[in-house]
């Protein structure tokens, strides 16, 4: 894994490095499950926001797969590794200031808020786009 990873770091994770996870996708999974395990021996902090969470269960709810979709429920609501980062006027503020200065779509421009706001050290994504912003420290699951 290209990510060096110090105790008490804070991890943010798009919804993508989940899906990879869950899903046993063939090319990230591996690489995602390796964070996991790194970030967990070395006392990182993983963090993520509710649009994760509502992004996550939509497939599987349009889909009527409420079996899966009460797994992600239990993993997120639950979980001792994961934080959901509350959605608040800080995170709402700064999302109007990325949306207006770097373009980026609310959902995007809200998981970057989210990310700033919680001090993450590492920003793990598949989005090339978040790059945009300055002082993000976004690693892209393709890196890892």
């Amino acid at each position: 894994m290209g990510l060096k990873l110090r105790p008490d770091e804070t991890i943010f994770l798009d919804t993508a490095p989940f899906i990879y996870f869950f899903e046993d996708n063939k090319v990230y999974a591996d690489r995602v499950d390796a964070l996991f395990v790194a970030g967990m021996e070395s006392g990182c902090r993983f963090v993520t926001s509710l649009i994760t969470y509502i992004e996550i269960l939509t497939l599987p709810e349009r889909q009527g797969n409420h079996r899966l979709a009460a797994k992600y429920r239990d993993y997120f609501t639950n979980s001792e590794s994961l934080t959901i980062h509350p959605l608040d006027l800080n995170v709402a503020d700064g999302s109007v200031r990325i949306r207006a200065r770097y373009g980026l779509k609310t959902p995007d421009a809200i998981q970057v808020a989210t990310a700033l706001s919680c001090g993450a050290d590492h920003v793990v994504t598949n989005d090339k786009q978040w790059r945009c912003v300055p002082d993000l420290p976004v690693v892209l699951v393709d890196e890892l």
